[in-house]
């Protein structure tokens, strides 16, 4: 399932990250999401199956946790 992110930046941020996207020959959302799991990997994170709880899951195990 498709998720929508949104970047407030100041103009210079923009700018060098569409110079960076088009360095690497890719659209700018497609760079973004290569620096994320770039990052990611390079410290180690993962995210496993389990770990990930979407939509009413995690908003039912968030409620029973602060009850």
């Amino acid at each position: 399932m498709a998720k929508s992110l949104f970047i407030r930046c100041s103009e210079e941020t923009q700018a060098l990250a569409h110079a960076l996207a088009e360095n690497e020959n890719r659209s700018l959302t497609k760079q973004i999401i290569h620096m994320i799991h770039e990052e990611a990997d390079r410290r180690g994170i993962s995210l496993s199956k389990k770990e990930v709880k979407l939509g009413l899951q995690s908003l039912a195990e968030t409620k029973s946790q602060v009850s």
